[in-house]
Formats: C-alpha cells, structure tokens, sequence
C-alpha cells in the first residue's frame, strides 16, 4: 500500500496518462518527476511498477519506462474480452442482485432519462460506469473481477480520446443501460447477457466510427 503523498503522485501521473498530458510512448524520466513531486526516486520507481501492472507503463531495462501505447487491434482484443466476461457478469447479476440496491439505480437512471441535454451528458457517463461496477459487485465472480480491473484503465484512456467526444454515442450507450436494467429487474439471465454483449459490441463500433471523424 502506497502512503497518502505516494498515492496523490501515482494518481497524478496516471491521470496525465490518462488524459495525454503524457503521450503514448514519452518516456518518464525518474529524477525530473521525483523532484516536480519532491518524493523520493525509490517511490517514483515503486509508481512506476504499480502503473506497469496498470498495462499504462512499459519499463524497459537499463531505459527506464515509457507511457504504453495502445493500438486499436489491442483495443479490439480488450472489448473482446469485456464482450465475453461482461455478458457472463450480466448474467450472474441477474440473478444474485439485490432488490434494492438495483431500484435505487433504476431510479437514478430515470431522473435522467429523456434529457439531451449537454450538461447532463457527464452525470449520464457517471451512471453508466456506476451501473457497470454495480453488475459486476452483483455478479461476486472474483475470477472475472480479476481479469476485467487491469482492463479499465485502457478503456478509460482510449474513451477520453475518442468516444467522450460524442455525445449521440453517450445518449445511446445511456439507453442501453437503461434495456439492461429492465432485464435485470426482471431476472432474465439469458437476455442479461444478450443485451450485455450487444452493448460492448455497439461501444467497439461506435469508438471506431468516432476516432475516423475525429482524425
């Protein structure tokens, strides 16, 4: 476990992964970071490590360590993956979930539903992760757990470059999420993960069309 001043420099770093503020293949210099922090290098080194686990950072012996880049075959193979075990999660929500921490989420889905409204937008991303991190709690898989957190973070690097830009795909991924929690509600295990792997599929889809436009 990192110390609370080790932490807040880990996630300054990651978030300026994250965002670009350091770019894909830039590589990050010991020295001049642990002074801009004023930590030593040994927790720089250490920050470095967790980010390599994070699939964020490449350390290359007697080089140092690089922001990882990402392709978009990898980025494929990622939303492959999510398409997969998200759907099984989906399914196993729908049957252990509980009750009431599920309506509680309906609910807060339909203070939204019908607004296009631009400043809504980040409140409507928020609930999407929030209903994601509620499938997978539901679902009490620790293999699949295991498997999908190392993935978040390149998710969440590539949808700040791309899809965030796009507010027609945030209002669609909106009302799929509101089609899972229907199912959910109902207890479909089976259209759980149908409509789990649609949804994956059409993020993949819709991410590719944006990054054309945007580049």
């Amino acid at each position: 476990m990192f110390s609370e001043e080790v932490q807040r420099v880990y996630e300054e770093i990651r978030d300026g992964i994250l965002d670009e503020t350091y770019t894909p293949g830039q590589a990050l210099p010991e020295i001049p970071l642990a002074q801009r922090f004023g930590v030593k290098r040994t927790r720089i080194r250490q920050i470095f490590q967790k980010l390599e686990r994070d699939t964020l950072v490449e350390i290359i012996p007697a080089r140092g360590a690089f922001v990882k880049p990402i392709s978009v075959i990898e980025f494929q193979e990622i939303f492959e993956v999510r398409e997969a075990l998200e759907g099984i999660a989906a399914r196993l929500a729908a049957r252990k979930r509980r009750d009431d921490d599920l309506e509680k989420l309906i609910g807060e889905f339909a203070a939204l539903q019908g607004d296009q409204a631009g400043e809504l937008l980040e409140r409507k991303v928020g609930l999407g992760g929030a209903l994601h991190e509620f499938i997978l709690r539901s679902a009490a898989n620790r293999k699949i757990i295991a498997i999908l957190e190392p993935l978040q973070m390149q998710v969440r690097r590539i949808w700040n470059r791309g899809i965030l830009l796009s507010p027609e795909r945030i209002n669609k991924a909106f009302n799929e999420h509101i089609e899972i929690l229907k199912v959910l509600r109902l207890k479909d295990e089976a259209a759980a993960e149908r409509r789990m792997q649609e949804h994956i599929a059409n993020a993949f889809k819709d991410y590719i069309r944006v990054l054309m436009l945007n580049e």
